[in-house]
């Protein structure tokens, strides 16, 4: 990765301090990593103990320290070479098994239909993913499954083209129909914003040519109106765990149409990872089993697969087939990632706020000197994205227009959900969009021709800097740069993260098998 320094104060663009060499500490260039087989998952908590593991290696060497920041818009920089050789500058380019993105087989080799094929082509959609074709059979013969892939790779539609054709068929055969307040797949999502994102998916999919009934049920929304809605025949219901909760309570939701002739119908957990990791979502899923009949085809999908994940899931569904697409464990060989040392000048004190100054200033350099049209910024609390959103508008754009789109918890729903269509939907090349949000951003959205990513705030667990990092890049075309701001000791755990990436190590305990 590339290595800069940003400080609240920059040198000059034609000059760069030569530093000492003494201080291991912070003159580290190798890319170091530890491979341990049963890696345990990096969080907080334990960031302090794996940096004292990786102290313990000899990682002496220069440090690579660029004062100038020209240069990030095209991907290379201005470098003075009489203090900087090229030689410790290092591309993180992630490669999959064999590079690409399309599966070999064609739709119509998969078993897909000539409606769901013409609805596709309608698309533009052509050929399918490799996590599509390895999804296919198995989801489409009524197997229980945990469907894994990285971010980007297309796990929407991999679960969504074969559930839907199995509807279809067996609407016209005869063996299902719609009825009212009784979907025959329910879709359980972390998030409002992905569950419309799931609906557009559908409704694209029924727009050209394939018809089927669904829609959304989540939080922030008239709950009335929702519950009329569910009065009307229905295939699809795309729903968050709370939402879910409240219309099975309140008897406005039955589960007793989950079934058709072949075994079951589907109940689809996406982002299933978050959904186990919270304990306030667990009660879902477990109402979900209880509600629904024992032939209920059950999906899990997800882009990481840590262990306590895969065993929580295991235990309850022995049977489950595993779909692991082979770009898991690594990101977008079409993603750049820069690492930006925001650890201030030694000597001066080290505190939060010259941390926030130092990571201030780099964005606004970034943004003054690579304008692109669309960048999405993460922070770890909501207090820092006003503070971020607060710098952005002030900034002089010299003419060039621009918005910055909040995307948070403390805004309303709808607030949220305008954000998410303008930042989405915007194809001007005159304006530059800038989504500052939390994690709840990571979580899914397939966010489209993304140029920057930056995380603004390191990201409390390694996982979370795969669901960041994975907004941009996305599909089998598009391309990206992530801009990692680090202090201190995140330097050598950022580092760390990024190689094993690049190695398709996972950064949690993953099955054995899988490893």
């Amino acid at each position: 990765a590339h290595i800069f320094t940003a400080t609240s104060q920059f040198s000059p663009f034609n000059s760069a301090a030569e530093l000492p060499k003494s201080n291991a500490r912070y003159h580290r260039q190798q890319l170091c990593v530890l491979i341990i087989r049963q890696q345990t998952t990096l969080k907080a908590s334990t960031y302090a103990k794996t940096i004292k593991e990786f102290d313990k290696q000899d990682v002496s060497g220069p440090r690579v320290t660029v004062a100038s920041l020209r240069g990030w818009g095209n991907g290379g920089s201005t470098y003075n070479d009489e203090y900087i050789s090229t030689d410790n500058v290092k591309h993180s380019r992630k490669l999959p098994a064999d590079g690409a993105f399309f599966s070999r087989k064609s739709f119509r080799e998969l078993g897909c239909n000539d409606n769901l094929i013409e609805s596709l082509r309608g698309q533009h959609i052509v050929c399918p993913s490799r996590i599509q074709s390895l999804a296919f059979a198995p989801v489409i013969g009524g197997k229980s499954c945990i469907i894994a892939d990285q971010s980007g790779s297309g796990k929407t539609l991999a679960y969504l083209l074969p559930v839907i054709q199995r509807l279809r068929e067996e609407e016209l055969q005869g063996l299902g129909k719609s009825l009212p307040q009784n979907p025959r797949v329910v879709i359980l999502v972390p998030t409002a914003e992905l569950a419309c994102q799931v609906l557009r998916n559908c409704r694209s999919i029924s727009k050209f040519g394939f018809p089927f009934k669904s829609m959304v049920a989540t939080g922030g929304f008239r709950q009335r109106t929702q519950s009329e809605s569910l009065q009307q025949n229905l295939d699809v219901l795309i729903a968050t765990p709370g939402r879910f909760m409240f219309l099975i309570r309140e008897g406005l939701l039955q589960l007793t149409n989950l079934r058709c002739f072949f075994s079951s119908q589907s109940a689809v957990l996406d982002e299933v990872d978050i959904l186990l990791n919270n304990e306030e979502y667990e009660p879902a899923l477990q109402s979900l089993i209880k509600s629904s009949p024992v032939t209920t085809q059950y999906l899990f999908v997800t882009a990481t697969l840590p262990i306590d994940i895969y065993n929580k899931l295991v235990e309850v569904f022995p049977d489950c087939e595993v779909v692991m697409g082979p770009s898991m464990h690594r990101t977008s060989p079409n993603l750049e990632e820069i690492l930006v040392d925001c650890s201030g000048d030694y000597g001066i004190e080290k505190t939060p706020d010259t941390a926030f100054q130092n990571k201030k200033s780099a964005l606004l350099r970034l943004v003054e000197e690579s304008p692109v049209t669309k960048t999405i910024i993460f922070c770890n609390k909501i207090e820092t994205c006003r503070k971020v959103e607060n710098a952005l508008n002030r900034v002089d754009r010299k003419g060039i227009q621009s918005r910055v789109l909040p995307f948070h918890a403390a805004l309303a729903q709808e607030a949220r959900l305008a954000n998410m269509e303008e930042f989405c939907t915007s194809k001007s090349k005159d304006n530059s969009l800038f989504l500052v949000c939390t994690d709840r951003a990571s979580r899914g959205i397939d966010f489209t021709s993304v140029d920057h990513v930056v995380l603004f705030d390191f990201p409390r667990d390694p996982s979370e800097y795969v669901r960041r990092v994975g907004r941009t890049a996305r599909g089998s075309e598009g391309k990206g740069k992530a801009f990692i701001f680090v202090v201190g000791k995140q330097i050598s755990l950022a580092r760390r993260i990024i190689e094993r990436n690049r190695k398709g190590h996972p950064l949690h305990d993953v099955p054995l098998a899988f490893v």
